[in-house]
């Protein structure tokens, strides 16, 4: 049996209940392989892990894959999210009615190559690079509720729930990168090239499990948070069963509908090109659409990417 280490973006929880059912239920069994969830790892990224051979697999964005130190060591194989999950509340008392208005303000942003979407969408709402002051905090919720910043990056799915319970929705008023045209895929599923050169059954066999795990989130409820109250037992059903239906949301649309669940859409590597392009860090020698890899999924079985999401 061979173990694939797949190293998380956050702490386990419903954001990742297809990669929880596939190990819980070792979907990838008959084909030797054992898959193995691992949480966040503050010291080391996801793509960290994978140039260092810490991990097999890492659930992280495009962004990570093009920012990291070795790009073109990467492949980004799958996307179950098709849409980026992030918004930026401000106080509605806070005198910020415009993503202009941020100029001069503090955002608090999670530390490691975190921020490329806010500054995209900043730099195309007329506001300069380097005219918000960005902290690094690794929770966001707590300094923006104590009125220590005056905006926070936060998931639809997690910090932004936390926000307004705490608050009151009411009380915030949240902003998007999509009016602004600056919306970024953030998670994926990356592999190291040399593990698809050397052992390209093993990649196949686990995308087709984490596919199937997908399957199973999405249409089966109770799998789903019977999973991940395993392996998250300190958040209730109840919570879990929220962020799901929110992860739902953000999967199936976009490519989910015109491909299949988890197409891995070239397209998200242009529009983080773009935002390099525009912000002036530099892209030359950087992999294009070529860092995703389309062919596992294609190869996949048909009943784990091609349900008619449009009609459930």
């Amino acid at each position: 049996m061979q173990e694939v280490r797949i190293r998380l973006l956050w702490h386990p929880q419903a954001q990742f209940a297809g990669y929880h059912i596939a190990e819980q239920m070792n979907l990838a069994k008959k084909a030797g392989v054992h898959i193995v969830c691992e949480p966040i790892r503050f010291d080391q990224s996801g793509t960290e892990a994978l140039l260092s051979g810490d991990a097999e697999m890492a659930v992280a964005s495009p962004s990570h894959l093009l920012e990291s130190r070795c790009p073109a060591d990467l492949r980004f194989v799958l996307a179950i999210q098709q849409e980026s999950p992030l918004v930026y509340p401000v106080k509605a008392n806070s005198g910020i009615e415009s993503v202009a208005d941020l100029r001069g303000r503090r955002v608090g942003v999670w530390p490691g190559h975190e921020d490329l979407e806010l500054r995209w969408m900043l730099l195309k709402a007329g506001v300069a690079d380097g005219a918000v002051e960005r902290i690094p905090l690794a929770n966001t919720v707590a300094p923006f509720l104590a009125g220590e910043i005056d905006c926070a990056q936060m998931t639809t799915y997690h910090e932004l729930h936390q926000a307004e319970e705490a608050a009151g929705r009411d009380r915030l008023r949240t902003f998007t990168a999509a009016p602004l045209g600056a919306s970024l895929l953030k998670d994926g599923l990356l592999v190291h090239r040399n593990l698809i050169e050397q052992t390209r059954d093993l990649v196949q066999a686990t995308v087709n499990a984490i596919l199937h795990g997908w399957t199973l989130a999405f249409t089966n409820e109770d799998v789903a948070l019977d999973a991940c109250l395993m392996a998250r037992p300190d958040m209730t059903r109840t919570e879990h069963a929220r962020q799901l239906r929110d992860i739902r949301g953000l999967s199936l649309l976009g490519a989910s509908l015109t491909h299949g669940l988890g197409y891995p859409d070239p397209q998200h590597f242009d529009y983080v090109l773009r935002a390099m392009h525009d912000l002036g860090i530099p892209t030359a020698g950087l992999p294009g659409e070529d860092a995703a890899d389309t062919s596992f999924w294609h190869n996949a079985p048909a009943a784990w990417r091609s349900a008619n999401w449009s009609q459930n």
